[in-house]
């Protein structure tokens, strides 16, 4: 299977942008995708990526987290400026995608969070397309994350033109590695890769990432899953494993483009 394949931030957060950028193109990677906790945080490091990023090297700024009050109303205001700060910077560093993610709301019914989120992507939809940028929405297979399935992510966004859908493994993993069946696969803007160690899956955080192969999600059946739908890419190699922030970063993304490769052969 072929397909663009990029390097997610996360994977050596605490690394420079830039620099992850020029490690991306010695491993062999098509490009990056941003870290918004890198970038809010240090103009300078923002500056320093776009004078090094080629056209289409860069293809999301990971992102913005789609808050909701408790009762599943949209906070408007919160967003609104967050979303102000992160488009910026995407069109500073030449990001065509601003990726959003479910809320992580405990107790708050999954009608009520779907009602709100579709208003916080319609709201997002509309700022970034003034500004020719679009939104991806990936949903969280957290337990504390009332939309944590493909089929919930998908009907959140149904009917909202304009509006793409992100498919993480470990997050398909941990909301019980569903068949896709419907899953609207045309939509999809992008698909991240990652395993996770044998624990439960309603244990299963961010940090436990590892690169694919190393650990026990199966990765072949929902590569599988995505050709039949037609899908090929692009994919992006996203951990939070801090035991890889402490590595070589060059070390590390070499391993990851390998591993990535391994998986979509």
């Amino acid at each position: 299977m072929n397909g663009a394949i990029y390097l997610n931030g996360a994977t050596l957060m605490t690394t420079p942008t830039e620099r992850v950028l020029a490690l991306a193109r010695e491993a062999g990677y098509a490009g990056i995708e941003a870290r918004a906790e890198r970038l809010l945080q240090d103009s300078a490091e923002v500056r320093a990526t776009a004078e090094i990023a080629r056209p289409n090297e860069v293809l999301s700024l990971n992102g913005i987290a789609l808050s909701l009050r408790s009762d599943g109303r949209i906070r408007r205001d919160l967003i609104g400026a967050e979303l102000e700060t992160r488009l910026r910077i995407c069109r500073e560093i030449g990001s065509p995608y601003l990726l959003a993610i479910s809320p992580r709301a405990p107790g708050l019914q999954t009608s009520h969070a779907i009602r709100g989120t579709r208003d916080a992507l319609e709201l997002a939809r509309d700022r970034a397309a003034a500004m020719s940028i679009r939104i991806a929405f990936e949903f969280l297979g957290f337990a504390d994350c009332p939309i944590n399935t493909p089929a919930l992510a998908a009907e959140t966004a149904d009917g909202i033109d304009g509006i793409g859908l992100v498919l993480d493994s470990c997050h398909w993993h941990a909301s019980g590695a569903p068949p896709l069946g419907d899953y609207p696969v045309g939509r999809l803007s992008l698909v991240h890769l990652n395993d996770a160690p044998a624990k439960p899956v309603q244990e299963i955080e961010d940090a436990d990432r590892v690169l694919p192969g190393d650990g026990v999600i199966q990765l072949s059946n929902l590569v599988k899953d995505l050709a039949a739908g037609g899908y090929a890419g692009p994919w992006s190699l996203e951990t939070f494993n801090p035991s890889y922030w402490r590595e070589d970063p060059g070390a590390v993304a070499g391993r990851g483009f390998a591993a990535v490769t391994r998986t979509l052969a």
